[in-house]
């Protein structure tokens, strides 16, 4: 009798020690974590404290959680992250955010829309109302697919995807120095120029266009030619062109018409109008001559089953392993990427070397856009991508990390390069056709340049500055974690 009573004892006891010997482990991995970041320590307590309970969705969740947001390893963290889910039948709300984040980290949009759907009908299953995170995460999510309709559909009021994506207009009153320019660049004997204005595209409309200068004998008029909008300057034979021009324009800008991904994506073949896009070596420094760039563009697309995913695996690369900063020294692209940093240009310039080794016609963008808090407008290059099934280019940033290439709002493009990317070309009327974003580095910076946003929403106009709307925050899910928000208890 005594050793009946005693076997089961022993049992309940060991039991018993097991578990809080787990919940010791876990802890420890939350001290480790959070008091004394050492994440990699932490991961190994959690790992213990997940193979003695496995169900428990805490146990993975701080797993995954640590792969991702500290060891910066999404690939792995997801399985974890989709394993906490599974088990969470309390209906806590992390698991299912985090798993979605995941996914978007990972550039799988339409299963991260998937999930996040699926959280809200399971907390509204267990009588919780979802926070509003989802929401605007939802509506986030449809906007880096470019489907805008949604993004605004599932957006609630007040929400920041509502305000990026409100109508607006867009007033510049720019002091050009324009002997500088072309007298460094050795025009000054041309009678007539042409300088380029807004592009007109989808998502941006000129208003109005005007000159004034300090004298009245420069004529302007308007003019398109390559893809671009110019106004064509002229002076009276034997006259100096004025010190300073003063360029007044008004614009409507509507990013709810813009497209940010292709509906489709086909290699250029030579007999394609826009084939000179898709093969053009020069502005990609010659990427198309080097071997090893085109090994390595190779390998990055490997997994991709279509030209568009191709092309997505390229700029998702390039996103993750290149990073804004210091302009670095090299003799060609694959250098320029493999030192990691460097400005706008260099972005776009990686890129296009990128997607034309995939033979997709791409042209860099220059523009002007306002970055900062104060906000001067400063000059900004992008991409435009050709999407065979609409006979249409559509806008990409390659640098823009969180935005996954939608273009920034107030961000207005002025020039479309032509397949060598020249900041001047010679028409073929004999006329100089001058990228206007070109005078800001020769003299006319932006000390000389007034930028004026006004946003239109629900109906009412409110003018501000170009510095950030404090009223207006990012939602938390595209900042970077500090801490790591408060972990589950047990």
């Amino acid at each position: 009798m005594k050793t009946k009573l005693y076997i089961p004892i022993l049992f309940l006891l060991h039991s018993f020690v097991y578990a809080q010997s787990a919940q010791e482990m876990y802890n420890q991995g939350i001290d480790l974590l959070y008091n004394r970041n050492r994440p990699e320590s932490a991961l190994t307590s959690f790992l213990k404290a997940y193979q003695s309970e496995p169900n428990i969705w805490s146990r993975p969740f701080m797993i995954g959680y640590t792969l991702k947001n500290y060891l910066k390893k999404p690939e792995e963290a997801i399985v974890y992250l989709e394993k906490s889910w599974d088990l969470n039948s309390e209906g806590d709300e992390l698991p299912y955010k985090e798993t979605v984040i995941c996914l978007e980290q990972l550039g799988k949009i339409d299963q991260a829309i998937s999930r996040n759907t699926k959280a809200q009908a399971a907390l509204k299953s267990a009588n919780k109302t979802p926070s509003p995170w989802f929401g605007e995460n939802l509506s986030w999510l449809y906007w880096t697919k470019g489907d805008t309709d949604k993004a605004l559909q599932f957006a609630p009021e007040g929400s920041w995807v509502k305000n990026q994506l409100a109508p607006r207009t867009i007033e510049i009153d720019w002091n050009i120095k324009i002997t500088k320019l072309l007298s460094a660049w050795r025009l000054l004997d041309t009678d007539k120029i042409r300088i380029t204005i807004p592009l007109d595209r989808p998502y941006q409309k000129l208003i109005s266009a005007n000159i004034d200068s300090t004298n009245s004998i420069v004529s302007s008029k308007r003019k398109s030619s390559r893809g671009n909008q110019f106004l064509e300057l002229e002076k009276p034979t034997g006259t100096d062109w004025p010190e300073e021009i003063r360029l007044q324009l008004k614009l409507e800008q509507n990013l709810k018409t813009m497209t940010s991904r292709p509906a489709k994506l086909r290699p250029a073949s030579p007999e394609d109008p826009n084939y000179s896009w898709a093969s053009e070596n020069r502005d990609g420094l010659f990427s198309l001559d080097d071997p090893e760039f085109l090994k390595k563009v190779e390998e990055i697309t490997a997994n991709g089953k279509t030209t568009g995913e191709k092309a997505e695996l390229a700029l998702q690369y390039l996103r993750k392993n290149y990073k804004y900063g210091e302009r670095v020294e090299g003799k060609s692209i694959k250098e320029w990427l493999d030192q990691g940093t460097g400005d706008c240009g260099y972005f776009t310039y990686i890129a296009i070397g990128m997607l034309r080794a995939l033979k997709i016609p791409v042209r860099g963008v220059y523009g002007l856009g306002p970055w900062n808090d104060p906000s001067p407008a400063l000059p900004h290059s992008i991409l435009e991508i050709y999407d065979a099934s609409k006979d249409q280019w559509f806008p990409h940033d390659p640098q823009s990390d969180q935005l996954y290439g939608v273009i920034n709002p107030s961000y207005i493009a002025f020039t479309a390069g032509n397949p060598k990317q020249d900041a001047a070309a010679l028409a073929e009327d004999g006329v100089w056709e001058i990228d206007t974003v070109w005078f800001f580095w020769n003299g006319s910076g932006k000390e000389t340049l007034s930028y004026t946003v006004n946003v239109k929403n629900q109906n009412q106009i409110a003018s501000r500055s170009l510095r950030s709307d404090q009223n207006i925050q990012k939602p938390e899910y595209i900042k970077t974690p500090q801490s790591g928000g408060p972990p589950p208890l047990k």
